[in-house]
């Protein structure tokens, strides 16, 4: 890995660790649902992803970069196919499990340690990937 990626990583990984309560009162008041953000997308433009998603996809969705699991959440929620979701920070994808857990979506999810710039997949292997708050 790159030493300014390693960086970048790092700082990314610290903000999983801060507490959510406050910023979950701060979604449910800004888009009325808390839905364990650590980006900017909000609740239409995550059902859009979902809306796609469900109307296109017939294997399973690549969930990059997916931080605490929002939106592919989502995602695996409203559509049929499994989700796997990638990020490095491993805090972050704690985060993420859970989510899927609460919601019921275990099964159909699975989270894995992974830099986007290396996939440890084979080609052609999902039918779809969503990414959020990623490049920027």
């Amino acid at each position: 890995m790159i030493r300014d990626h390693e960086d970048v990583f790092e700082r990314q990984a610290r903000r999983y660790d801060r507490p959510l309560d406050t910023w979950a009162e701060l979604e449910r008041e800004a888009f009325g649902l808390a839905v364990g953000s650590n980006g900017y997308t909000i609740l239409a433009e995550a059902e859009e992803l979902a809306r796609l998603s469900e109307a296109k996809v017939a294997g399973p969705v690549l969930d990059l970069g997916t931080g605490r699991g929002w939106p592919g959440w989502l995602v695996a929620e409203r559509g049929h196919s499994n989700l796997v979701a990638i990020d490095v920070p491993v805090a972050g994808l704690r985060h993420a499990q859970e989510a899927f857990t609460a919601r019921g979506l275990s099964s159909r999810t699975q989270v894995i340690a992974s830099d986007g710039m290396a996939l440890p997949f084979a080609s052609e292997t999902f039918s779809s990937i969503v990414h959020t708050d990623v490049f920027c």
